[in-house]
């Protein structure tokens, strides 16, 4: 005997399918309603000076071009003093002078183990550590002559010093690693270092040596120990690999352990990046590695609007340049393509820069003492789902021009938004080259009293440079964003499907229980 179901379940489910396939258009159409423009609120504002530098940057005329304003460089020990109490400062020399020239400034780190000199202690002749009264004021002694030298005649040049580079790095007794020695021995090293330099020079201004990772146990255990004592800057290195979504939360970590132990000196970052690394000889490299470049591009941005936006002064860019070791991750950091490289992809063949060099110029000669304002940006509608997947900074430059930088922090589905400011125009910068010129994720429509942009929003951040009425007051942003497939399938499509199986069950059931009722009467 056929159950009178099938015929419920037509005529419910049908109508319930039809209604779901009718508001599938709303995914691409619906645009929140313009409010107009909005004064600024600069409440918590924060001035950004000279954030940008870059580590083994060694040509000024690409680091000036790319608005590279410090060099984090190693002043080794074993460089400076190759024959115990012979001197060599040729290449720092040269160093400070071509900086100089260009107006930047140093940040030497004062690093690693020369056992042209020490005599060695437990760990024996080998890796880096210090341990010894011997070998300790032979350290001190290096690191007063390098301070004499270029803090005493250039103290606008190398106000900052950084004490050793990851020790955290390193396995006890190894012949490598940055420390080799324990935990132990290497905060006494910084807690004698720094109070023997900051004794006989006050104004000097020492940081502590970055730490690998954010590690909070590591600085936990550094600021217990005293190490911090006569310290300045905390510094650590947050690598993330190809993600710096949780940038916020490393850095939350990090000043967590500061603040335990009362530190409110400035935290910087004195490296950061990603490599490029790539296989010439594997199968199919050239798209891996066009994607890798890509990516490591739109990581600039990010790593930058997230640092200045947590309160992170100055972040260091590891580094310049690659170098001609194709497989090796350490050689493929670089803003810039090592001069050997044949094996470019055909956009960029002709190209210095790698496109994170086109985005870090993009940032750089646009951010640099500007103003964050936390309060800039403020969404039309802040309750559909996909809001909170935009990433929104407002930087306010001292001529009055606006720097808006956004992304989509979920993935590569495109948020479409639309803003209006009192601006003659807007310069944007997006990927995959972050090329002046290149953009082409965006419209501008000019209005009576300035301009409308829209734009399509994805992974990679877009940067817009606008170009403010003279006069115009302090502006805020206000995106107006499209109830996107995003927003449909949170808000609409799943409570319908959700319902539609509901009214299915219940139609399908229903009418069956009632069947078998009748049967058990009988």
């Amino acid at each position: 005997m056929r159950l009178p179901a099938s015929k419920s379940l037509k005529h419910v489910v049908l109508p319930c399918l039809l209604a779901f396939l009718s508001i599938m258009p709303l995914g691409s159409v619906v645009l929140v309603p313009a409010r107009g423009f909005a004064a600024l609120d600069m409440t918590g504002a924060v001035q950004v000076k000279d954030p940008f530098g870059a580590c083994h940057a060694d040509s000024y005329g690409i680091m000036a071009d790319l608005g590279i304003k410090n060099n984090r460089k190693d002043i080794s020990w074993s460089e400076i003093e190759p024959i115990n109490d012979a001197w060599y400062w040729t290449n720092w020399d040269n160093r400070m002078a071509g900086l100089k020239a260009c107006n930047m400034t140093a940040l030497p780190i004062l690093d690693y183990s020369n056992w042209a000199v020490q005599e060695g202690g437990m760990h024996g002749k080998v890796g880096n550590y210090i341990t010894t009264e011997h070998d300790l004021e032979e350290w001190l002694e290096y690191a007063n002559a390098c301070v004499e030298r270029y803090y005493e005649n250039d103290s606008h040049y190398t106000r900052y010093w950084e004490l050793w580079n990851e020790p955290n790095l390193g396995d006890i007794g190894s012949n490598s690693g940055f420390w080799t020695g324990t935990d132990a021995e290497y905060f006494a090293l910084q807690k004698a270092t720094a109070a023997n330099l900051s004794a006989r020079w006050p104004g000097l201004q020492l940081v502590s040596a970055g730490i690998s990772g954010h590690d909070p146990k590591y600085l936990d255990a550094m600021f217990a120990s005293g190490a911090m004592e006569n310290v300045d800057v905390l510094a650590f290195h947050p690598y993330s690999g190809s993600n710096y979504e949780n940038l916020d939360s490393k850095i939350a970590d990090v000043k967590a352990v500061a603040s335990k132990w009362g530190f409110t000196g400035p935290i910087w970052i004195t490296e950061v990046g990603m490599s490029t690394q790539f296989d010439p000889e594997a199968p199919g490299y050239e798209a891996r590695y066009q994607a890798t470049l890509e990516l490591q591009a739109t990581l600039v941005p990010k790593v930058y609007c997230l640092a200045l936006a947590n309160g992170i002064e100055y972040v260091t860019w590891y580094c310049l340049g690659d170098f001609a070791d194709w497989k090796w991750g350490e050689a493929n950091f670089g803003l810039v393509f090592d001069d050997s490289n044949t094996y470019k992809p055909a956009p960029y063949a002709s190209d210095i820069y790698k496109p994170s060099g086109y985005a870090y110029k993009a940032i750089a000669h646009q951010l640099n003492w500007s103003t964050f304002v936390p309060n800039g940006v403020s969404l039309a509608n802040p309750g559909l789902p996909s809001a909170p997947r935009l990433r929104s900074f407002y930087f306010l430059k001292g001529n009055g021009d606006v720097v808006f930088i956004c992304w989509n922090a979920n993935g590569e589905i495109a948020t479409n938004i639309q803003f209006s400011m009192p601006a003659d125009g807007v310069d944007v910068y997006s990927g995959p080259s972050y090329k002046p010129g290149l953009a082409t994720n965006y419209d501008v429509a000019t209005t009576a009293d300035g301009i409308t942009v829209s734009a399509a929003i994805g992974f990679s951040p877009t940067i817009f440079v606008i170009d403010m009425k003279p006069g115009a007051p302090a502006t805020s942003i206000v995106i107006e964003t499209t109830f996107n497939f995003y927003d449909a399938s949170l808000l609409v499509i799943v409570p319908s499907l959700l319902a539609t199986c509901i009214i299915a069950f219940v139609a399908r059931y229903t009418p069956l229980k009632k069947y078998n009722r009748k049967l058990t009467k009988r």
